[in-house]
């Protein structure tokens, strides 16, 4: 339940009885001031308070049982004040909280007990009172009598009224000083969390921040390495530019190149055409020249031997190759062979040694050297002989077939045997 104006609303009726008794401190005596200019209850109930406080007497002394021509001596105060509370007590209510359960209540939920002692102190100032005003105020108690029963039925049914809402608000007090007790564990926990998330957030920033400064550096390194890259990219895109210009330079020269250097190799295939032109006929006429010369110093010797060498098979049939042997002793030897390449097992790579014996059995024969075309028209092979020293020990000559050239013995089977050990036929 509220407790906001009419709380505020019973401070000051309080306030009223405490101003008759004459117990207000200055500020509270201002305060009521200023409160009375615009309540009128509260003006009401002061004139009531001083009422009681001024006419009442009569009517409490005949209530307790004091007749208005008793002696001051004779009146027993606190026995007057003890049969008052017992009288404002109703009949049936409930005892009055203990101490330890009132002793829980706010300061605000005790306004029924101020009030209480405002009125315990106003009935002892009118008792005080009572004997110096009892035969001026005989005649006003009675006119007031009434006004003053009815406002003590009133302080009775506010007096219950009060002690249930006590009790409630015992319970209701009890109930949420539990649920803020647990409030204030849970406020605790929360705070405890709090303290370890916040203390969690400043290693966190902590962190944040040695993170940031370090992405920083990188960023700033990355950015003066970026920087460099940029300039070495400029000045090779720079030299490739000058390269490419080079290139372009030496492309178009080279072009130029290719068609001068094409015009030249024409010229100079016509000149080999004609230069080779012209060898084949020197050479021809040399060699005519040096056939003309040999056939003089054949013609003209005088132990010239010539013999016609052929091989035949087993039924006497003379096969092919053959061949020709000039022989001058112990000056000149011209071998002519034709057909070799007709010869069974002849490859493109074989070759044909000529042999010469010194003795008929002789088993290592000098190799007076390879048989080579001299005419593709007439399958003409040829060999000369011109060391006096080999010609002189020569006995027989003979041909074979060799997978190599210049081999130190001969491999192959002998073919176009020769013997030189005859008498000259050509003087």
């Amino acid at each position: 339940m509220g407790f906001g104006p009419s709380l505020e609303h019973d401070q000051y009726e309080e306030l009223c009885a405490l101003a008759t008794a004459g117990v207000l401190s200055p500020a509270e005596s201002k305060r009521l001031t200023d409160h009375l200019e615009s309540c009128a209850e509260c003006r009401e109930a002061l004139e009531q308070y001083q009422a009681v406080a001024t006419d009442g007497m009569s009517f409490l002394a005949k209530t307790f049982g004091v007749h208005a021509d008793a002696d001051a001596d004779g009146f027993d105060e606190s026995s007057a004040l003890r049969r008052l509370m017992q009288t404002a007590e109703p009949e049936g209510t409930q005892p009055a909280p203990s101490a330890a359960v009132v002793s829980k209540a706010r300061v605000p939920h005790r306004t029924w007990a101020r009030g209480l002692v405002a009125a315990c102190v106003v009935c002892g100032a009118g008792v005080g009172a009572y004997w110096a005003g009892t035969h001026s105020a005989n005649a006003r108690l009675q006119g007031v009598s009434a006004r003053s029963q009815s406002t003590l039925d009133r302080a009775k049914v506010e007096t219950q009224t009060l002690e249930g809402t006590i009790l409630a608000d015992n319970r209701r007090i009890a109930a949420l000083e539990q649920q803020s007790a647990t409030e204030q564990n849970d406020i605790e926990a929360l705070r405890t969390q709090t303290e370890g998330a916040t203390q969690h957030v400043i290693q966190m920033t902590a962190a944040a921040d040695r993170a940031r400064s370090e992405s920083d550096a990188q960023m700033a390194a990355l950015r003066q390495e970026r920087d460099v890259t940029a300039g070495k990219l400029h000045d090779a895109e720079k030299m490739y530019q000058a390269v490419q210009y080079e290139l372009n330079t030496l492309r178009t020269q080279h072009q130029q190149d290719q068609v001068h250097l094409a015009s030249l190799e024409t010229s100079v295939d016509n000149l080999n055409g004609q230069l080779s032109e012209q060898n084949k006929r020197s050479g021809t006429d040399e060699h005519y020249l040096a056939a003309d010369k040999d056939i003089r110093d054949l013609i003209g010797a005088r132990n010239l031997y010539i013999a016609d060498i052929m091989d035949v098979n087993d039924t006497g049939q003379s096969r092919k190759p053959f061949g020709r042997v000039f022989y001058t002793k112990t000056k000149s030897l011209i071998f002519y062979a034709y057909d070799l390449d007709r010869q069974p097992g002849v490859r493109r790579t074989s070759t044909f040694q000529v042999w010469g014996r010194t003795s008929p059995n002789d088993r290592k024969p000098i190799n007076l050297g390879i048989l080579y075309m001299d005419s593709e028209t007439n399958r003409r092979w040829t060999l000369r002989v011109n060391s006096p020293e080999q010609l002189a020990r020569l006995d027989s000559v003979f041909v074979t077939i060799e997978p190599h050239e210049q081999t130190d013995r001969p491999t192959g089977k002998p073919f176009l045997y020769a013997s030189l050990q005859r008498v000259a036929n050509h003087p």
